[in-house]
């Protein structure tokens, strides 16, 4: 009798293993939810590939891509390119320029006057991750709430795909919807993460958000917050060209200064012809201090750092997180 008992317990742990017991309603249910996640992630994909293949060309429409640093790049761009970049944003973004929307759509033009969007965008960030999943999850029964985000982002300093969609699992049978999907390696929602989440190399979501967060001030205000004199400037009708035949001749270059512009030229002639390290890694750790908001590092024992807004001891800081 016990002999049949083990044997019975076997054949239903292979059974399990190889799939052949018939999933449950609600694990079935998980299954169908988890492919409508990666319909949708798909569609976002297409989104950062096509941006990041476009970096780098003429293409007005990614020229924002290069105007996270300040928002006086984004007073200056000139209407049209402002233009151009906020079209692309509302239809590429749309949940980032809404919540950008909804947070300033009562503020008087002396209050969003206050900070710049660098520190603005600490205040709403987890709103906007928020609506960032609830895209994901757009057609499926998984209900995106604050509190599970921010407990993973305790938990593990940053907030993955694979981790937020592992949380709905209804069993033991997936760990998460590269499980219940059989996905692995390039294809797992474990690696897509990294290349196309929250903080990826090709589009990093904070970037979206400050730079929506100069576009709406130039909308709505037309003016744009800078960090020196009035603390801020009207926005450009035109985009700044800088035309070396109006300088004055005081401003020409000495011979000397001519030798080291030469210098530098051909030092990075050099540079661009010498073969790229791409396996070097970063040291930097969780909660070192950065200085560039929205800068990406690659390190071997924390993966991917983006380099967020926090507050420490109620003093805000640029600090590298997962």
């Amino acid at each position: 009798m016990k002999k049949v008992s083990i044997v019975a317990f076997l054949s239903l742990f292979l059974l399990s293993g190889c799939g052949l017991i018939p999933l449950s309603a609600a694990e079935q249910s998980y299954v169908d939810d988890c492919k409508k996640v990666q319909a949708n992630f798909k569609d976002y994909i297409k989104i950062q590939n096509e941006i990041d293949k476009g970096v780098g060309r003429d293409d007005p429409r990614y020229d924002w891509q290069t105007w996270s640093g300040s928002s006086y790049l984004v007073t200056n761009a000139g209407q049209a390119s402002r233009d151009t970049a906020s079209s692309f944003i509302k239809a590429k973004f749309p949940w980032i320029y809404s919540a950008t929307e909804n947070y300033f759509k009562n503020m008087s033009r002396a209050d969003f006057l206050e900070e710049s969007p660098g520190l603005w965008y600490f205040d709403y960030e987890s709103k906007v991750n928020e609506d960032f999943f609830r895209m994901l999850a757009a057609g499926t029964d998984f209900e995106i709430t604050s509190d599970s985000l921010e407990k993973l982002e305790d938990k593990f300093y940053s907030i993955e795909v694979d981790e937020v969609f592992a949380l709905y699992a209804p069993s033991d049978r997936f760990q998460n919807c590269d499980g219940a999907l059989g996905l692995k390696d390039e294809e797992s929602f474990d690696s897509l993460s990294n290349d196309y989440g929250l903080s990826s190399e090709g589009v990093n979501v904070s970037t979206v958000l400050v730079v929506s967060i100069g576009l709406w001030g130039c909308e709505t205000f037309g003016v744009g917050y800078t960090q020196y004199g009035t603390g801020w400037d009207k926005c450009a009708k035109n985009d700044y060209v800088s035309d070396p035949s109006d300088y004055p001749t005081s401003f020409e270059p000495t011979p000397e200064e001519i030798e080291i512009l030469e210098d530098r030229r051909l030092e990075a002639e050099r540079e661009a012809n010498e073969p790229s390290n791409s396996d070097a890694n970063s040291n930097a750790t969780p909660w070192q201090g950065c200085t560039s908001l929205g800068a990406t590092v690659q390190t071997e024992s924390y993966g991917t750092l983006t380099c967020k807004l926090v507050l420490l001891n109620r003093v805000k800081a640029f600090v590298w997180m997962r």
